[in-house]
């Protein structure tokens, strides 16, 4: 079983490399550093060099080949690891399957090392991949699909051949925000849209009358006979989501056979309607004496409204919240930060805000000015405890500015986040406020 990857190789330079003979190792010299270490490959026994002279001269010849073509700028190389899984291949093995892996892949057009690291319980060639061919100067382009149709598919392949196991995808991939939503526990586009069909299906007796429903409420409903899948756009999205992506249930074939049963259901008379909770009542007797509560103004009663609201479109009721709100709830942790930050600095106004965040800038200012004259310290000195108490003062003053950033940025966010809180609540209020005039006609309408 072989997992592949593949990284750009720039030319910019390198800063995790340290001043050798007062010059900087570029991106692509410490690449080539890397994969023909000694201690990783054996004493440099599974390297290789592939259209060059030896390892030793690979550097050189890459070069060469850039400055004979005019093309030293840009990508320099592309650097991909293969890896196997532990005790699958022997070192042997796997730096000949990485050695045919590229012959096939660049049909001996470009240069390139190969170094087996033995490090790791899992063996893994990293290849060095020259980005301008030998033979034209042609630049080699790596992109989603070169990847999955050449790099992915030929690893797999010579894997097969050497009966080794093979990755299979059993279903499609997720993206990293969603995925890393739903194992947080936070609300997703694809949940809300999952939640208003399932709400809309029980009022729907076929399916174009729930496509209207979705309409009704907002949705745009891709309705072209000509596109093979049917998508909605929930409002505020920015992009539209595939039924059929939803998950198990919610294809249109799916989506019609839950109406059909729906129908039977109700047919046969196992489809009760759940009639709401009776509210009670009960008469207080006696006088009761209340202390006044000290109002909540500022900053502290904006959020402490919106987080609340907010939070009832995640809690298990049956108010509803308008769509603007219910986009909103993907920032939930976002505005609950935001809060948390404004309590703990009793920040109730904007004046307040804007003189901490000037502040910050003047802390952040002399912060800087102090650090700048140690790097020239540092540089110039001979001794080592006193370059190792330079780098610890250093260290201290880049954790203090990384702090005053992060909170400079959080107050920024906060002054933007503001208007748009009200905005929001302003058009939460209109649509409230409609919802009960339309509300107040219906109930005299069936008064009548």
């Amino acid at each position: 079983m072989a997992v592949t990857k593949i990284l750009a190789v720039t030319n910019r330079l390198d800063k995790r490399v340290a001043y050798v003979a007062n010059e900087q190792k570029t991106h692509l010299d410490a690449s080539m550093t890397y994969i023909t270490n000694p201690e990783k490959t054996e004493q440099s026994f599974f390297t290789s060099a592939i259209n060059c002279r030896s390892v030793q001269t690979a550097f050189a010849e890459m070069m060469a080949t850039k400055q004979r073509f005019g093309k030293t700028d840009g990508v320099q190389a592309y650097h991909i690891i293969q890896s196997f899984a532990p005790g699958e291949v022997t070192p042997e093995q796997a730096h000949r399957i990485g050695l045919r892996f590229c012959e096939q892949l660049l049909e001996n057009r470009y240069e390139v090392v190969i170094g087996t690291h033995l490090d790791k319980a899992h063996l893994h060639n990293h290849i060095l991949i020259n980005s301008v061919a030998r033979d034209n100067g042609a630049k080699y382009h790596s992109n989603r699909q070169s990847y999955y149709q050449q790099i992915r598919r030929l690893s797999d392949a010579l894997c097969r051949e050497e009966q080794l196991s093979v990755i299979e995808p059993k279903s499609p991939g997720k993206h990293y925000a969603v995925w890393k939503a739903e194992q947080q526990g936070k609300p997703t586009y694809s949940q809300m849209i999952r939640a208003d069909i399932d709400m809309m299906l029980r009022d729907s007796y076929s399916f174009p009358m729930l496509l209207s429903l979705l309409e009704k409420k907002g949705y745009q409903v891709s309705r072209n006979p000509n596109r093979k899948y049917l998508t909605v756009r929930p409002p505020g999205a920015k992009r539209n989501f595939r039924l059929d992506r939803l998950g198990p249930g919610y294809s249109v074939s799916e989506l019609k056979a839950r109406l059909l049963q729906q129908q039977q259901d109700m047919a046969d008379g196992l489809v009760v309607p759940i009639p709401p909770p009776r509210r009670k009542f009960y008469r207080l007797h006696g006088t009761f004496h209340t202390v006044p509560k000290k109002k909540i103004t500022g900053f502290f009663a904006l959020y402490l409204r919106y987080i609340y609201l907010l939070r009832r479109y995640q809690a298990p009721t049956r108010k509803k919240l308008s769509y603007t709100l219910r986009r909103e709830v993907l920032r939930l942790e976002r505005y609950e930060v935001q809060f948390s930050y404004l309590r703990t600095h009793a920040i109730t106004r904007m004046e307040q805000l804007e003189m901490r965040l000037a502040q910050l800038d003047a802390e952040i200012q002399q912060r800087t000015e102090q650090r700048r004259p140690l790097y020239d310290q540092r540089r110039y000195t001979h001794s080592e405890d006193h370059r190792a108490q330079l780098t610890e003062q250093i260290d201290c003053q880049s954790a203090a500015l990384r702090a005053l950033r992060k909170e400079r940025t959080l107050c920024r966010q906060i002054i933007a986040s503001v208007s748009e809180i009200e905005q929001s609540l302003s058009a939460h209020d209109a649509e409230k406020s409609h919802h009960k005039e339309v509300d107040s006609h219906e109930y005299r309408r069936r008064g009548r």
